[in-house]
């Protein structure tokens, strides 16, 4: 079956838009949009579609994915104009393209992710404060956070190995961070466990509550971006 991997940002009030209703608001767009989708098998059979990477409520995405099967080929251009058209404020198709059937799966590719880190401060910080306390997460030699699993136990976690880089400048009243972190199905790291840790272990004085988080982009093995 004819594959096609969409390119779409999740912005504005759709970053508080959660992944069961965004895998909702694309299949009714889908539908709306005509497209000849490919449906699974069983007694509630659904289109055949998959997201590179789920976002958090509330965190936005500027270059998010998602794989398509369509019955039958259709122009790629055509196919990103018809779901387009469809899909509500926030969410916006940047492109499609094909996919070779051979290629392996989005969600399995992933191997990193970007992110962009608004940080309101507590109080002011000079430059070299900054690139002090950045230092000091990256010197660690672990940096261990608590998460609940699904049972509601607490389990440790070392996400230091992957903080894979962490770099920041002071704008205004706020520091603006990036930081490239582990994601897929090998793991995730979360931008707020790194702010977290920061303020912590290292001292930056962050105001709680206050965090504006931008995924930027999606990286597969090697740091190659996704096509």
């Amino acid at each position: 079956m004819p594959r096609y991997r969409i390119k779409f940002s999740k912005q504005g009030a759709a970053r508080f838009i959660s992944h069961l209703d965004l895998v909702r608001t694309f299949e009714r767009a889908m539908r709306r949009a005509g497209l000849p989708l490919v449906f699974s098998q069983g007694f509630n059979p659904h289109p055949r579609f998959s997201f590179a990477a789920p976002l958090p409520v509330g965190v936005a995405g500027e270059q998010e994915y998602l794989d398509l099967e369509l019955v039958e080929a259709w122009p790629a251009d055509a196919v990103a104009r018809r779901l387009a058209a469809c899909l509500p404020e926030g969410l916006t198709v940047a492109g499609a393209c094909p996919v070779p059937g051979h290629a392996p799966a989005l969600m399995a590719s992933v191997q990193r992710a970007d992110y962009r880190v608004h940080v309101q401060l507590k109080e002011a910080l000079t430059p070299e404060q900054l690139d002090e306390c950045l230092h000091c997460l990256l010197s660690l030699p672990e940096v261990t956070v608590i998460r609940k699993t699904r049972e509601g136990k607490e389990k440790f976690y070392d996400i230091r190995p992957g903080i894979f880089n962490l770099t920041g400048r002071i704008d205004g009243p706020e520091v603006l961070l990036a930081m490239t972190l582990q994601a897929g199905s090998g793991g995730n790291v979360r931008p707020e466990e790194v702010i977290a840790a920061l303020a912590g272990k290292c001292g930056l004085p962050v105001l709680p509550g206050a965090l504006e988080i931008v995924r930027t982009g999606l990286l597969l093995a090697g740091d190659e971006t996704i096509a």
